[in-house]
């Protein structure tokens, strides 16, 4: 368009250059013939200028309602990531994998491949999935896990226009972004840290409700919690989340919470088990110094930052005194296995680095099984 608009105006000016040095040389009455033809010219130059621009302006407007189009089918592409299994109560060795932080990149379907080769009976995504204008992206890529996902909402499902978020909660069959569910003895809280969290908060009663009717199931032996923003963290891109730090840990104690996974740290961090510090919030006690083998029935909570699925790094500025390991410049995902004797249950966690595909980091916790007699 614009090289023809240029041709056009070239054209013009030459057009001009020739009646005005012609008009030196002719007639009067020739001059005026040629005016005219110059008239006739310029109208056929205007025309043809205004049919281009009226062109390029419907192409444009066409081009943005194809766009448009394109969004809205990817907005309302029939995702279904209900998780079908959901209520099992079987007792047997099954394992789940958690990381967060993805993007849809390499190294996200690397990490999505390195999952799938573990076999898991669950997925838990830890929030920051997609970091394109929609969750497209990251639907398609995790389909592969069909009906064994269970979401955490992060910033970039959050903060990046309802439309975007409407597909995630679409996709996965929900109304709130915190909720829960049982799967195996195992009772998972799946909390918001983007959403109102504070003591009248919905959120709040919520989790205070439900964690204390899963420390009294007698079907319950483990409670898993997963949240975006980490609780406590080594110096990193993100602070420790404070505020709702201060508030829910307390309830984990209270409750018997036995592990907590997050992300928005792009790196790997986990923990000691730890309980909460009244006097000085920002350094919990540390019940247990080993770098692994604790116990469920009297150590604290352990806390794990996995946001290691393939969004980049966060460096490490060094290491706080209750985390037990941290690993930066790796993606990959934290394996949980959860086994099951008699009368003992363990919980066997491991981080696996999708380059390498080894162990990065391992730890357990084990405890007894709450009520043997319905052990199937």
């Amino acid at each position: 368009m614009i090289i023809s608009k240029l041709v056009s105006i070239i054209f013009v000016f030459s057009a001009i250059a020739f009646v005005f040095t012609s008009s030196l040389i002719i007639s009067s009455q020739q001059t005026v013939q040629a005016t005219s033809l110059l008239d006739k010219i310029l109208k056929d130059v205007r025309d043809k200028l205004k049919d281009n621009d009226d062109d390029e302006k419907k192409d444009d407007e066409k081009k943005d309602d194809e766009k448009k189009d394109d969004e809205k089918k990817e907005s309302n592409k029939n995702y279904d990531y209900s998780f079908t299994d959901e209520g099992d109560t079987k007792r047997k060795d099954f394992n789940f994998v958690a990381a967060g932080d993805y993007g849809c990149s390499k190294n996200a379907k690397n990490t999505i491949k390195s999952m799938k080769d573990k076999k898991p009976e669950l997925v838990l995504p830890l929030g920051d999935l997609s970091v394109d204008n929609t969750a497209t992206c990251w639907l398609d890529l995790a389909s592969t896990f069909d009906d064994k996902l269970q979401m955490t909402f992060g910033y970039s499902e959050v903060k990046d226009g309802e439309s975007k978020l409407n597909q995630y909660k679409q996709a996965f069959g929900l109304d709130e972004l915190y909720y829960s569910f049982d799967y195996r003895h195992v009772h998972f809280v799946i909390m918001s840290t983007l959403s109102e969290f504070d003591l009248t908060s919905d959120q709040y009663k919520f989790v205070e409700k439900d964690l204390k009717e899963a420390s009294e199931n007698e079907n319950i032996d483990w409670i898993v919690v997963t949240a975006y923003g980490p609780f406590y963290t080594s110096p990193s891109a993100h602070p420790a989340k404070n505020d709702i730090r201060n508030i829910y840990h307390p309830l984990f104690d209270k409750y018997g919470v036995d592990l907590v996974l997050q992300g928005h740290n792009h790196n790997y961090q986990r923990t000691y088990p730890l309980t909460f510090n009244p006097g000085k919030t920002s350094n919990p006690t540390v019940t247990n110094t080993f770098a692994t083998g604790y116990q469920g029935s009297k150590d604290g909570v352990v806390y794990a930052i996995v946001g290691t699925a393939g969004e980049g790094f966060h460096p490490l500025e060094g290491q706080q005194t209750y985390i037990a390991k941290q690993l930066e410049g790796k993606f990959g995902f934290l394996d949980i296995e959860i086994s099951n004797g008699n009368p003992h249950t363990k919980l066997t966690g491991i981080f696996y680095d999708n380059r390498e595909g080894s162990m990065q980091d391992s730890f357990t916790i084990e405890k007894e099984i709450k009520n043997t007699i319905l052990g199937q």
